[in-house]
């Protein structure tokens, strides 16, 4: 690697942490439910369930074409889904919204040790990342409680930027807020068509992350680099900068 690295970007689903599978769909089904019995609003658990699938559809088409939908949207949609009157509807909104605000996500293996160290060596660190149903408000407070959130400078959450990844906006962001240039920059991620294609159509050196999660997909742009271990970063960098 022929140019020196002065900032590192995360992906933050299946790099900085992760959720065990169904984890966040149980804990929405959970608070709009109680949500529900909480305003009186008589709806069946079958309904919930049923819009809270349609509302997951409608999200994962619009990523997947990269017309944002913005979690707020998904939670108008279930509220109308659901038919329940105007003061509910807030309330149900706001279980919803906020229903990954305790959930018990997972680190990746040796990540507090990669960003302490990527600190001592004067790398700046951000974020990018599609965030889904739980906005950067909540995921700012998951590494608020694990500890880690003192390590980032800058992030790029697609409700707070209005784009997804491989969008350009969302990196530009995130660089934005690092003081960086994409020449000097780095991107870490698990996902080939958003964190892969998109970081590297900006210029910036991509690392694929793969203990979480390997996406295989052959049809998409590989990384620069293939990682298994967010130690591996750390040498890759030095050997950059010798």
């Amino acid at each position: 690697m022929g140019t020196e690295i002065r900032a590192v970007t995360f992906d933050f689903w299946n790099t900085i942490a992760q959720a065990p599978p169904g984890l966040l769909t149980d804990a929405r089904q959970r608070a709009v439910a109680a949500a529900c019995e909480a305003c009186e609003a008589e709806v069946e658990a079958e309904l919930v369930a049923a819009a809270l699938e349609e509302v997951t559809n409608s999200y994962e088409e619009s990523w997947s074409s990269g017309a944002h939908f913005h979690p707020r949207q998904g939670a108008e949609m279930l509220v109308g889904a659901l038919g329940v009157e105007k003061e509910a509807g807030e309330t149900i909104a706001e279980a919803f919204l906020t229903a990954g605000r305790d959930a018990s996500l997972e680190l990746s293996p040796d990540i507090g040790a990669c960003l302490e160290a990527l600190g001592e060596r004067g790398v700046r660190i951000g974020i990018v990342c599609d965030v889904g149903f739980t906005g950067g408000e909540l995921l700012r407070g998951h590494l608020d409680s694990k500890g880690l959130l003192g390590h980032f400078s800058g992030w790029a959450f697609s409700d707070e930027v209005g784009h997804y990844k491989p969008s350009p906006q969302i990196f530009e962001a995130a660089l934005a807020a690092l003081g960086a240039e994409p020449g000097e920059a780095m991107h870490v991620g698990d996902l080939r068509r958003t964190d892969i294609a998109g970081a590297a159509a900006i210029g910036m050196t991509t690392v694929r992350y793969r203990a979480l999660h390997d996406d295989t997909a052959s049809a998409e742009v590989e990384a620069d680099f293939v990682l298994d271990s967010h130690l591996e970063l750390l040498d890759l960098l030095d050997g950059g900068r010798a």
